[in-house]
């Protein structure tokens, strides 16, 4: 694919992306209008790292990328729309746990549907090993544990 701005230059991958995820965030948003108002992608992502039992804020905040502030902001609409429940940990009651309602999984395993639907009409459209070759390229540079970068080399 050219670019109709630099004229033979492909264009920048980066925007193939940022293209791919706001037809992606365009479907969300309208699962949001039709069952669950207010939902963004920042919060279906959180409920999609919450683990069935539960995940301590701490962790859940380092396993996201988001400061504690940054994540208490926006667990707090989840909270307030019963997707979320946030808790003393019993294993320790300095912490605190955050957990899924039936409302969350139920957002959750919708927000999963519309993932996998989107990814079956990608493999269609482009035929199944090409999508699985995309698909195994993007996670092998996708960051690694912890939000860690992947690595970076240069060839001289």
């Amino acid at each position: 694919m050219s670019d109709p701005v630099n004229g033979d230059r492909p264009v920048p991958v980066t925007v193939l992306l940022e293209q791919a995820m706001t037809w992606i965030r365009d479907d969300l948003y309208a699962l949001s209008d039709a069952r669950f108002p207010g939902l963004r992608m920042r919060h279906y992502r959180l409920l999609a790292m919450l683990p069935h039992d539960g995940e301590r804020l701490s962790r859940l905040a380092a396993h996201s990328g988001l400061t504690k502030q940054a994540l208490a902001q926006a667990l707090a609409p989840l909270e307030a729309g019963g997707y979320v429940e946030v808790l003393p940990d019993p294993s320790d009651g300095r912490a605190r746990l955050v957990r899924l309602t039936d409302r969350g999984r139920e957002a959750e395993e919708a927000v999963r549907g519309r993932l996998d639907a989107v990814e079956r009409d990608w493999a269609r459209r482009v035929g199944e090993d090409r999508y699985a070759v995309a698909r195994a390229v993007l996670a092998d540079l996708a960051p690694g544990p912890a939000g860690s970068p992947a690595p970076v080399t240069v060839e001289e």
